[in-house]
């Protein structure tokens, strides 16, 4: 963290790679960042996560910087007492976005010192007004059943990726004000985020942070999301330009001014020429007695071009006969799970996302519902 700070002040770029990184992972992004040439106002070299593709260095200029906290800061406000939790990594934008803005407004940090571990962020909350968690952390707060946010917690920002709807009702019963959050790395973050006043309440809406612009599709045809806004990174390290509009890969519509975020067009599962968004998919899984956590996916099928597959984290209550018949009763038959792996973990990335790449590689069996 002081190592940001000081690169930062002396205006001389850096690159971020995340500890936990394979071997040669580590080699491909040092060397990518080590032979390409910067543009003058860049400020931080970031990878994505990597979670569909190839991680890609991200580069995000000084202003861009300034402005995300800009932005953070004038949807959240500042208190005097306030103090933030990092419990990510600095080498993926929700751990710098938090160093960025609290530098930028004097603001003390709670550093999580080591891997994300329960107790002790359950301990440095107890000091802490503002967190940011992915949902897997959120999750492992929800696992302890004696676990309450301390009453000084006003807001704890939720994103890196979709949380399920039975985590928000499961953290908003426990009192957690969460606020969900869309952004990405391309933005450091927050683009979108439910208003203050709905901490904690899981209909909240997604609402763009000043300066943001989305253009995407309807509620019925759903479109990637295109953004303008001042926070956008200069361009990646193969040199594609990001700002100033760029084309997610997330599918989303806008009702109301609401931003509704469907799913991501790679991800989509294309089975008898139907799609499938597996986040569908996965709200009615994890919604089902017994099954802590879901990740949906494709599988090449000869008669059907792909077959939706599932992976679950169960609990010993989870009763695969009851669960596909609550499935049948749920999902149209084109996105129900046909193929089913159940494991003790999903398989997860150093940022805390479920590694889509290798569940899908997790060994599954068909799924009865004859029943």
């Amino acid at each position: 963290m002081l190592a940001v700070h000081a690169a930062l002040a002396a205006r001389r770029p850096i690159a971020l790679l995340h500890h936990r990184l394979p071997a040669e992972e580590a080699r491909r992004q040092r060397a990518l960042v080590e032979r390409t040439p910067l543009p003058p106002d860049a400020a931080v070299v970031l990878f994505t996560s990597g979670s569909t593709g190839a991680a890609r260095g991200v580069v995000l200029s000084r202003a861009a910087l300034i402005a995300a906290a800009e932005a953070s800061a004038q949807h959240l406000g500042w208190r005097d007492d306030d103090r933030w939790l990092l419990a990510l990594s600095l080498a993926h934008a929700g751990g710098l976005s938090i160093v960025i803005r609290c530098l930028a407004a004097r603001r003390p940090i709670a550093l999580c010192d080591r891997d994300f571990d329960r107790g002790q962020v359950a301990a440095l909350l107890e000091r802490c007004t503002l967190a940011s968690l992915v949902p897997t952390q959120l999750a492992a707060l929800l696992d302890d059943p004696t676990w309450r946010p301390p009453a000084r917690l006003r807001a704890v920002l939720l994103g890196g990726a979709a949380a399920p709807p039975a985590l928000l009702e499961r953290a908003a019963r426990r009192g957690v004000p969460f606020l969900a959050t869309y952004g990405m790395t391309e933005s450091l973050g927050q683009l979108a985020t439910a208003p203050p006043d709905r901490a904690g309440d899981a209909s909240a809406p997604l609402v763009a942070l000043p300066g943001v612009i989305f253009e995407t599709g309807s509620r019925a045809a759903p479109a990637p999301i295109r953004v303008r806004a001042p926070m956008l990174a200069t361009c990646y390290l193969d040199g594609a330009p990001i700002a100033p509009v760029f084309t997610t890969a997330d599918l989303g519509y806008l009702d109301g001014g609401a931003l509704h975020v469907a799913g991501r067009s790679d991800d989509v599962i294309i089975t008898g020429g139907e799609n499938v968004q597996p986040a569908a998919v996965e709200a009615v899984l994890t919604a089902t007695p017994g099954v802590r956590a879901a990740c949906v996916f494709g599988l090449r099928d000869e008669r059907w071009g792909q077959l939706v597959a599932a992976a679950l984290v169960v609990d010993p209550s989870f009763d695969p006969t009851s669960a596909a018949e609550r499935w049948r009763a749920a999902l149209p038959g084109h996105a129900l799970p046909r193929r089913l792996a159940l494991c003790a973990a999903l398989p997860m990335l150093p940022t805390g996302k479920i590694d889509r790449r290798a569940t899908a590689a997790l060994p599954t069996s068909a799924v009865d519902y004859r029943g």
